[in-house]
């Protein structure tokens, strides 16, 4: 499968995976274009593609030296996993009490929990990945949370005779995609 279908994978086995935390269901969640996932807001979850690049040992990048055009060539892709929760602040804007910032503290590290829990619910067995660390983000904004890259072994290689159907036929695009006719 490719960068896209591994990518709302996740997504998807992410969104479910965080209804059982203790922050809960996120409201908003979506695949993310770029090089980074803004805060946009609080309860969302992200999943966005990064870097992809030739293999031929599992995750390490190909050496031109061990290239053969004659035979398939393995790729890999990292998957950025972010989720934002709300990070209250008083209105004094004086330190929250602790009973609040442990709060918040292990919302956060159970959305972490979450996050490694949809990776292997969703890859499983026969496709290869492997799980980068888990890192804080905020709080910032009144927006808390974490991000964690996993790379995950992805099917991009075609010969150049084949037929490649059209993206959109693959993947369906959502309602109102200003690409598409509606």
């Amino acid at each position: 499968m490719d960068v896209y279908g591994k990518a709302t994978e996740l997504l998807n086995e992410l969104t479910v995976r965080l209804e059982s935390t203790r922050a809960g269901q996120v409201e908003f969640a979506a695949v993310h274009p770029g090089n980074d996932v803004p805060a946009y807001g609080c309860e969302t979850a992200f999943v966005r593609p990064g870097q992809i690049w030739p293999s031929v040992a599992f995750p390490a990048p190909l050496n031109p030296a061990q290239l053969d055009l004659s035979q398939p060539v393995s790729y890999a892709a990292d998957l950025e996993i972010v989720v934002f929760r709300c990070y209250g602040y008083t209105d004094d804007n004086s330190m929250p009490e602790l009973a609040d910032l442990d709060s918040l503290a292990r919302d956060a590290l159970d959305d972490a929990r979450a996050m490694m829990r949809a990776v292997q619910c969703a890859f499983g067995f026969g496709t290869q990945y492997f799980c980068g660390p888990w890192i804080p983000r905020g709080p910032s904004g009144g927006i808390h949370g974490g991000s964690m890259t996993v790379t995950v072994g992805v099917d991009l290689w075609c010969p150049c005779d084949a037929d490649v159907p059209q993206f959109d036929s693959l993947f369906a695009p959502l309602e109102g995609d200003p690409r598409v006719d509606n």
